[in-house]
């Protein structure tokens, strides 16, 4: 009988460990592609979320009172009125005249030679008031002290501008060049009739109302000419004179608050006739933040629609198929769809003209969204309203506030996705403890087929001198 231990017989040891360890690595492979599975639900419900944050945020913006009270203004010439609303100004057109703009005062000295010209030293006394008959009439304002300016001796024109300027008065000092001198020019920092000043001197060289020193920059609008009134009136402080709907009215700037609630006007050339400014509803951006909210609203549903369904045709689920959360999402969301809304002129989400689609998605109209947007307090109670109970609360106050719940914690979203987050957890670590275990096998059946392999080696050795003594032994005849 042949022996079955021959040179052949040597054992690939790799070879066979390799073969019993993909037997053993079958549960390894099995983790890893529930891990992977696990992945694909996490990733879903990430995606979720992002769409659910998005969807709650665009009804939130439906439920704030400024997106339905922030009226539009226009005006029929710009260039010469501008007109901007707030929440709350009254939807109307208006008619507005302007006769006069408001203006500073504005006052010059003679030429000076230049900016270090030497003026001399004293005091400037500055006062603010109004002109009550006249450029040539000065009543001061009690109720703002009257500011001193010091002026050190031998003090320049340019240190004159300076000393002014830093004294914050309510007027502003310049040095303008005429030809080749200069002139400083002083000018009220504030527009209105309430805004004209005088500047007293009290000169260092005893005389305060003449043209020389200190005192040629005297101003007394009451004095005569070049005798304390030593600079040149070039422009009166007045107030704004313009009309409303043929109503005459003033005012101290320009720009003119309060006249119509919530309307701001700024007045910016005199007008020679009427200029039509309109305050209306803002549909535009109405209608912008609907679509918006449109939207967001059939991004999830698409979403939810597609991770929760299975395709026949080609046979994929997706990702959330069956999931008894998601589809508790999808539910909830088309729901408040067909909600209603007690107390108001406009009942349902299809009186703003947004109607559901037979693929559960929304769709506005905006022809129907223009005309219920006319009066926007009807769109308001619908979408915005806070409701004494659940029936007459506003659909856009239910669709923010399922959104939150979805998202807080312990909500849904956060619930689900902690919950697959926790078994990813789970398996990597029995992939981690599975994986251990297999290196340890690994090692023990290199262990044991190699020593395997040694002793066939040395049977095979043994066997070899056994042939070789039996060979060498005298044959009988």
């Amino acid at each position: 009988m042949a022996s079955p231990i021959t040179a052949a017989s040597t054992i690939d040891v790799q070879g066979m460990v390799t073969s019993l360890m993909q037997v053993e690595r079958r549960p390894l492979a099995k983790l890893q592609s529930d891990v992977a599975r696990v992945d694909v639900k996490i990733s879903a419900w990430g995606q979720l979320q992002s769409r659910v944050s998005a969807f709650r945020d665009a009804a939130a913006s439906l439920t704030r009172l400024e997106t339905w009270r922030s009226p539009r203004a226009s005006s029929g010439n710009p260039a010469a009125v501008e007109v901007s609303a707030s929440a709350g100004a009254a939807a109307g057109q208006h008619a507005i005249e302007v006769s006069r703009l408001a203006q500073p005062q504005t006052a010059t000295s003679g030429a000076f030679g230049g900016a270090d010209t030497v003026i001399g030293g004293g005091t400037l006394r500055i006062q603010l008031g109004t002109q009550p008959s006249g450029p040539t009439s000065f009543a001061p304002d009690t109720a703002r002290p009257e500011v001193s300016v010091a002026i050190p001796a031998g003090a320049t024109l340019g240190a004159v501008r300076s000393a002014i300027n830093a004294a914050d008065a309510g007027v502003r000092a310049s040095i303008v060049r005429d030809g080749d001198q200069l002139r400083l020019f002083l000018s009220g920092t504030a527009s209105g009739g309430n805004q004209a000043f005088r500047m007293l001197v009290d000169d260092d060289d005893g005389v305060s109302t003449d043209t020389a020193g200190l005192s040629a920059l005297a101003f007394d609008p009451t004095a005569p000419e070049s005798a304390g009134r030593n600079l040149s009136l070039v422009r009166s402080a007045l107030d704004a004179a313009y009309t409303i709907d043929g109503v005459a009215l003033t005012a101290r700037d320009n720009r003119v608050t309060g006249a119509m609630d919530g309307v701001e006007l700024v007045l910016k050339q005199v007008t020679t006739g009427p200029v039509q400014v309109e305050v209306a509803p803002d549909v535009e951006a109405l209608q912008s933040a609907t679509q918006r909210f449109v939207e967001a609203y059939n991004s999830l549903n698409s979403l939810l629609s597609e991770q929760t369904r299975y395709d026949s045709a080609t046979r994929v689920a997706g990702a959330l198929q069956g999931d008894s959360s998601a589809l508790g999402i999808l539910s909830q969301v088309r729901s408040i769809v067909r909600e209603t809304v007690s107390g108001g002129a406009l009942t349902r989400l299809g009186d703003a003209g947004i109607a559901l689609q037979r693929d559960g998605s929304l769709q506005l109209n905006a022809t129907t969204f223009r005309a219920a947007a006319t009066d926007p307090r009807r769109l308001e109670a619908l979408f915005a309203a806070v409701g004494s109970d659940a029936d007459s609360r506003g659909l856009m106050q239910r669709f923010r506030d399922l959104g939150t719940r979805l998202l807080d914690a312990g909500g849904t979203v956060q619930s689900a996705t902690d919950a697959w987050t926790a078994r990813k957890s789970s398996l990597s670590r029995r992939q981690e403890s599975l994986q251990v275990r297999l290196t340890d096998i690994e090692k023990r059946l290199l262990r044991q087929y190699a020593s395997l392999d040694a002793q066939l080696a040395a049977a095979q050795a043994a066997g070899a001198q056994l042939q070789s003594a039996l060979a060498g032994l005298p044959k009988r005849d």
